[in-house]
């Protein structure tokens, strides 16, 4: 008998990872112990390795499916137990240590985040600001100068087990920003508005992200979300190039205002989008808004999933 590997893998893995969560759901699965289960996560690693090295064996079948079910339950894990909810849980830390400085025209800044809330923000009080705290640790870990601002999670080599953080990082207007964003279990909430951005790159991870682009410069955009969900807003009067990639999750993407969208993106059998039930008009693999050739601010989207969702304009929007 002939059989499809990546189409058994895909199979027994989303059948799995359904069980588990609603086996949790239902209360049959203790979500604390899904939580602690997690400190098992190179089992993943050690799955995926056995289904390589059987490939070309007579035991190939075997490999597969143990792979499939070790991912299929972690994955159903995740969704049960929810982001941020590994051993670095409970509530965020009240005593913020606070450290601020300044920029000059431009600056490059990255935020390494593991387990906790973050929220990133733009004001005009001309000064940045970062304002940490670690439940049971220390603050965040802070390296900047003038064109250049570094904040680290402390001891992130044993995230999985030190307490929940919690920043607020402040940027002012007035500064043209290089911005990386890389949140681990983590619900990072991130609002632009009134900032300028030669790039923007988020890289959650087994988190939730809501990302405000209403009323920001934005050129380039790059989120790349694996094992969560992400929330965008754009707003009219941007002109932007985008590529949004998820895996084992959904992305949504919400416009106000008048803007000028083309969304590209090829499809698969585990990546589900609306984009054929949308007000756009659709040209092969590429959807856009009416009179879009004819705008002057245009925004583009490179659009691609595995075992994963998008929605443009979703009923209740995005939040």
């Amino acid at each position: 008998m002939h059989y499809h590997r990546g189409l058994l893998f895909w199979g027994l893995a989303l059948i799995t990872g359904g069980a588990v969560a609603l086996a949790a759901q239902q209360g049959y699965i203790d979500r604390d112990l899904l939580n602690q289960a997690w400190k098992l996560w190179p089992l993943i690693l050690v799955a995926i390795g056995l289904s390589i090295l059987l490939a070309r064996t007579p035991a190939a079948i075997l490999g597969t499916i143990v792979a499939a079910l070790v991912v299929g339950s972690a994955g159903g894990a995740l969704i049960a137990a929810g982001p941020g909810s590994f051993n670095c849980g409970g509530a965020d830390p009240t005593n913020l240590t606070t450290r601020q400085g300044t920029f000059g025209d431009g600056a490059n800044v990255q935020l390494d985040f593991n387990c906790g809330t973050l929220n990133v923000g733009i004001d005009d009080a001309g000064v940045w600001s970062v304002a940490s705290g670690q439940r049971g640790g220390s603050p965040a870990e802070i390296t900047a100068d003038s064109d250049t601002l570094e904040v680290r999670t402390p001891n992130s080599d044993n995230w999985f087990d030190q307490g929940r953080q919690r920043w607020n990082v402040t940027l002012p207007t007035g500064t043209t920003y290089d911005l990386d964003v890389s949140p681990n279990a983590a619900d990072t909430k991130v609002d632009l508005g009134g900032g300028t951005f030669t790039t923007v790159s988020v890289h959650p991870n087994a988190g939730s992200l809501f990302l405000d682009l209403t009323d920001a410069q934005v050129d380039e955009l790059d989120l790349s979300l694996n094992a969560g969900s992400a929330s965008i807003v754009i707003g009219s009067g941007l002109e932007m190039s985008g590529s949004l990639s998820v895996n084992a999750g959904s992305i949504e993407l919400c416009t106000t205002g008048d803007v000028a969208l083309r969304i590209t993106g090829e499809s698969n059998i585990t990546f589900s989008t609306n984009l054929d039930e949308s007000d756009l008009v659709k040209s092969g693999n590429t959807w856009s808004t009416a009179g879009y050739a004819g705008a002057s601010e245009l925004v583009r989207i490179q659009l691609s999933g595995n075992a994963g969702s998008f929605a443009l304009n979703p009923e209740g929007g995005c939040s």
